[in-house]
């Protein structure tokens, strides 16, 4: 189901040829739905699909508050039209036009700017699209300390600035941050875009990882909770799909699906000694299952506020029901 807004948009597109613009946030929560999950994505893009509908640029590589067009589908195109590279323009503060000074501000009007704003560093520029420098604490800190007397930002701005395009690959600008601390975004126009830092950087390190180490303490609690339980023999059996023989000699050989079709049993549950219920045990650990499926698709978006509780309070459950599990 859509929200009435975008049904009269596509309405108005298939029947009188119309473009809108709205951006992917917009459209993904006329959907219902919060994130570019894979499941969404799915979703929607069969919805546009079999409506010859298609966003100008893809919704999916798009910033999430970006402007991209909703239109009707001029040609065929591959079902993946997602970027295979995920670059920079994702990231919020490439997208946030940085505070800028011009080499005539006053050292004090800059000092003051930083500490209102908490800036490490502020791009001197000589018009709206050509940054010449920045000035930081460092540098302020350096021509202080060489004996620099003077109240013009000129005199402790350092010409050594980085600067990105805002279609670079993500990779590659994190090897360029860490190493110079930040970098200015422009655009195909050269207008500045944003400014993007190590705290940027790493903000989005650890939406893409977080989930990743949640799920490996769960998939190790899940380990633990079925070590020595089963022989070899059963498990084999237990995990055999169809015709489809599985060589599983430890645990550790079992995937996701293997622990609920094993646990799921309430002869095989039995076996586990624990003292919980099992039905709402199978229910959430499944429901970590889908979750588990969106991150290994990497979308660096990351999660869903809901999935990221889901994946805390099971690894939190997990953590406690270990402490007086039964060997």
């Amino acid at each position: 189901m859509i929200n009435e807004d975008l049904e009269q948009k596509i309405k108005e597109i298939k029947e009188n040829d119309k473009e809108f613009s709205l951006t992917p946030r917009e459209l993904i929560n006329a959907f219902g739905c919060e994130k570019r999950t894979s499941g969404n994505r799915s979703y929607i893009n069969k919805f546009l699909q079999d409506n010859l509908l298609e966003t100008e640029p893809d919704y999916i590589n798009a910033w999430i508050d970006g402007e991209i067009l909703l239109r009707h589908k001029k040609k065929a195109k591959s079902k993946s039209g997602a970027d295979p590279i995920q670059r920079i323009k994702i990231l919020p503060a490439a997208n946030k036009e940085p505070i800028t000074i011009k080499r005539d501000t006053s050292i004090k009007e800059a000092v003051t700017l930083m500490m209102l704003n908490n800036f490490s560093q502020l791009p001197v520029v000589s018009g709206p699209k050509t940054p010449i420098g920045f000035i930081s604490w460092e540098t302020i800190g350096h021509g202080l300390t060489n004996g620099t007397v003077s109240d013009k930002i000129s005199d402790f701005m350092s010409r050594e600035i980085e600067i990105l395009d805002y279609e670079t690959p993500l990779l590659e600008a994190i090897a360029v941050i860490i190493k110079k601390e930040f970098a200015i975004v422009q655009k195909a126009d050269k207008s500045i875009s944003g400014i993007i830092t190590i705290v940027d950087i790493s903000e989005q390190y650890l939406t893409l990882t977080e989930p990743f180490l949640l799920l490996e303490q769960i998939e190790n609690h899940v380990r633990r909770i079925l070590n020595g339980k089963f022989l070899i023999e059963e498990l084999n059996t237990f995990c055999k799909i169809g015709d489809l023989e599985k060589n599983i000699e430890h645990i550790d050989d079992l995937t996701f699906g293997d622990y609920i079709r094993i646990i799921e049993k309430p002869e095989h549950w039995d076996r586990l000694n624990l003292t919980v219920d099992r039905v709402h045990f199978i229910k959430q650990l499944d429901k970590i299952r889908e979750i588990r499926n969106d991150i290994m698709h990497f979308n660096p978006e990351g999660i869903s506020e809901e999935q990221r509780k889901d994946l805390n309070l099971m690894a939190r459950f997990l953590m406690h029901i270990i402490k007086y599990l039964k060997e």
